[in-house]
């Protein structure tokens, strides 16, 4: 979301850098033998222009006798002018002419004791409008710091010089998972800071309910997923670690029916999300009726998924609103929704027959059936495989169009289409050659990759992504499925652009133009430890994405062995 930085939303700003230890103008303190030194700047975050002057002033303690300074200032490694704004030169003035993060130094040399250095930087913006994104560290663990997920913003044009990011230094929380009776019990854990809800740690609990994990000395929200199917999950808050882990509370029953018209559909698996946390998959019996194990929750958005039986040819059905799960929540399949039998129609290529091949047939299906009252979306997926004579075996599905995505040879997959009218065939088309060029800057990019990501059928199919990395002249030569759709991915590992990503492409095009970068830096520690934090995973993921593409990287990286990371990312004046 961009937008632009006045009143309030400044200084949410500048508290969401200080939560990042990012400090513009980061006070980096170097003693020398005997007196120290001590850079701070006015304004703390001024932005680009031809007028617009920045006062670096230097604090000095502990000097004996006359003394002397000397300074530099720079800007992307070259000099920048600047002028004494104090007769003895303890302080300096320069133009911010251009954005960017501007590396200022002292050093005071007194006439009767050792010298003394400080150093610091400050980001100069090209303007105030921004992007909101988040920044993402996992440490390796033999660092012992936690996962961070925090907000943070890109602005136009600017590189942005965070600082030290400082992570706080966990502990190792352990407990017991216990059921309603107070029993041990093992388990799946999910366990999310409070107000950090993308720094997540997963753990399992053991055959008597014990677990451990780091985590931030904070509050947690703890999801509890049972092995066992007759405890519901649950969300137990407010869990320090060092204190108890509540115990489950008893569960409450939810029931239905999932029927196709008058008849039933036995062996229907059954599971419902309330406010995030799932209950336990009911089968359905003979007559229809289910039952799970969960919690009610008042005005919770409330998810129903049902798997029926693959035999029976219909697809999964789901949906999502405000359902009211103290009564019956009954599916309804459409009674028109009619199976047909695919068996026996040949999967070809070029005429030729395609024996004992992996063909899974997927498609979205309209008007499916019902949730609750509510119009639910049906999913289709069957796995098979052709005969020895390249033909389906029985195979039931519903007399819609829909797409079967088969696997010919390794890397090799075909998407062919199934009318909702019986096929004499299904052809699996060759796959389709793609010649394309990546740039920016105005010069080829040697060495980008191009990821392509799988939507639609392929998706649908579980098909694998698909990656390039381009030669010298920024070319990719290769191929992929056709009649597949992908989401495409370039990325520069050099860091000379941003990645650019678009999305739902059915074609390549044959020139991609990557967007100019700007560049976030920083350095990761650790409170109490000395030692920078070697191979963090540093990623910048999207603020206002949901599902896949939250937790999806815009860009990433890792910290270097001084604990320093150097992220490219497209700056949003050019998006």
């Amino acid at each position: 979301m961009k937008g632009s930085m006045k009143g309030p939303m400044k200084t949410a700003l500048l508290l969401g850098l200080a939560l990042l230890g990012a400090c513009a103008g980061d006070l980096g303190q170097n003693p020398g033998e005997n007196c120290t030194l001590t850079l701070s700047f006015t304004p703390s975050m001024p932005v680009a222009g031809p007028t617009n002057v920045v006062r670096v002033n230097s604090a000095a303690t502990d000097v004996i006798g006359t003394s002397s300074y000397t300074w530099t200032v720079s800007l992307a490694g070259s000099n920048v002018p600047f002028t004494f704004a104090q007769t003895n030169r303890s302080a300096i003035e320069f133009t911010a002419t251009d954005a960017g993060v501007y590396e200022v130094s002292a050093q005071l040399t007194p006439s009767s004791n050792g010298a003394c250095t400080d150093s610091a930087s400050i980001n100069v913006l090209m303007d105030t409008t921004f992007e909101n994104a988040r920044l993402h560290i996992v440490p390796p663990p033999s660092a012992m710091g936690p996962i961070v997920d925090r907000p943070i913003q890109i602005h136009d044009g600017s590189d942005f010089a965070l600082g030290p990011v400082v992570l706080e230094l966990s502990t190792l929380a352990t407990g017991t998972v216990r059921n309603a009776s107070g029993v041990g019990i093992p388990a799946y854990l999910v366990l999310s800071p409070q107000g950090m809800g993308g720094a997540t740690v997963e753990t399992f609990s053991s055959g008597t309910g014990a677990f451990s994990a780091r985590l931030l000395l904070q509050p947690h929200d703890v999801v509890v997923i049972p092995s066992a199917t007759n405890v519901a999950p649950e969300r137990l808050t407010n869990y320090t670690p060092g204190g108890t882990l509540p115990m489950l509370t008893a569960p409450d029953t939810i029931t239905g029916t999932v029927r196709q018209g008058a008849t039933a559909i036995a062996n229907a698996r059954v599971q419902i999300t309330i406010d995030g946390v799932p209950t336990t998959i009911g089968v359905t019996a003979a007559n229809g009726s289910y039952s799970v194990l969960g919690h009610h929750k008042t005005g919770a958005d409330v998810t129903v998924a049902v798997t029926p039986p693959p035999t029976i040819g219909l697809p999964r059905l789901e949906v999502s609103g405000a359902i009211t799960t103290t009564g019956a929540i009954d599916v309804a399949y459409a009674p028109g929704l009619v199976p047909r039998n695919l068996g026996g129609v040949p999967v070809r290529r070029g005429g030729s027959a395609l024996a004992n091949r992996a063909v899974v047939l997927v498609g979205n299906v309209a008007g499916a059936g019902t949730i609750a009252g509510l119009i639910a979306l049906g999913y289709l997926r069957v796995p098979t495989t052709t005969d020895a004579g390249g033909n389906l075996p029985s195979v039931l599905a519903p007399a819609v169009a829909l797409s079967a995505v088969t696997t010919v040879g390794p890397g090799d997959l075909a998407v062919g289409s199934i009318p909702a009218t019986a096929p004499a065939a299904i052809d699996a088309p060759a796959m389709t050659g793609i010649v394309t060029t990546a740039g920016g800057g105005g010069a080829a990019l040697s060495g980008v990759t191009l990821d392509l990501v799988p939507k639609g059928a392929l998706a649908a199919a579980n098909a694998p992504a698909l990656h390039f990395t381009a030669d010298e002249t920024g070319r990719v030569i290769g191929s992929i499925p056709t009649g597949g759709t992908y989401d495409v991915r370039w990325s520069d590992p050099l860091g000379r652009v941003g990645p650019l990503v678009a999305y739902d492409r059915s074609t390549i095009a044959t020139t991609y133009t990557l967007p100019p970068a700007v560049y976030i830096s920083g350095d990761v520690t650790i409170t109490g430890n000395a030692n920078p934090v070697v191979g963090a995973s540093v990623q910048i993921l999207c603020d206002g994405c949901t599902g896949l593409d939250r937790n999806r990287p815009i860009a990433e990286s890792a910290t270097d062995s001084h604990g320093s990371f150097r992220i490219a990312v497209p700056d949003p004046a050019a998006m």
